[in-house]
């Protein structure tokens, strides 16, 4: 019993040291960096639509940046992770159609104000030819605005939608 104790131990021990010395590893900047800016409680508006909000905050020890969309109805958030990817930023999108898009930018710098994201793949979604969100374009206008455009992808043809984002004050 003693043992398998001390063995308990050494291997908790040397897990504490592995998960300080990942936590330690620089930071990802480049356009990544920007969107971190984003951090904080947003009101958003689609053209014609219903004003709904969105949380953007840090997770995975702030490699990582989460959005979620929050409409008011009952189990249809969504969500979106945006990561570093080298010079490039990656997003996977949680989508309420209950499929899950991934898109990548071409490389960006820390002053981007664009961020093209151009679709590379998706989980659970059954044909090419399925509803999914495609492509996004992100823009930072400044601290308080931005805004995201989402091309819709069904069955050949395409459908955009522009979110229009603006800072909630305290």
């Amino acid at each position: 019993m003693k043992k398998a104790i001390s063995m308990f131990a050494i291997a908790a021990l040397a897990w504490g040291i592995f998960a300080v010395q990942a936590g330690s590893q620089a930071k990802p900047a480049g356009g990544f960096g920007r969107l971190t800016t984003l951090v904080g409680e947003w009101n958003a508006t689609p053209e014609g639509g219903k004003t709904f909000v969105s949380t953007i905050r840090f997770v995975s020890n702030g490699t990582a940046l989460e959005e979620t969309f929050d409409d008011g109805e009952k189990h249809n958030q969504m969500v979106t992770l945006y990561t570093a990817d080298g010079d490039r930023v990656a997003l996977t999108h949680f989508c309420s159609a209950g499929n899950q898009p991934r898109m990548e930018t071409p490389a960006v710098t820390h002053d981007s104000n664009e961020f093209a994201f151009a679709f590379i793949g998706a989980t659970n979604l059954a044909s090419a030819d399925d509803m999914h969100m495609h492509q996004m374009t992100l823009k930072i206008d400044d601290s308080d605005h931005f805004s995201e455009t989402w091309t819709m992808h069904a069955k050949g043809k395409e459908q955009t939608e522009t979110f229009h984002f603006t800072r909630k004050k305290a």
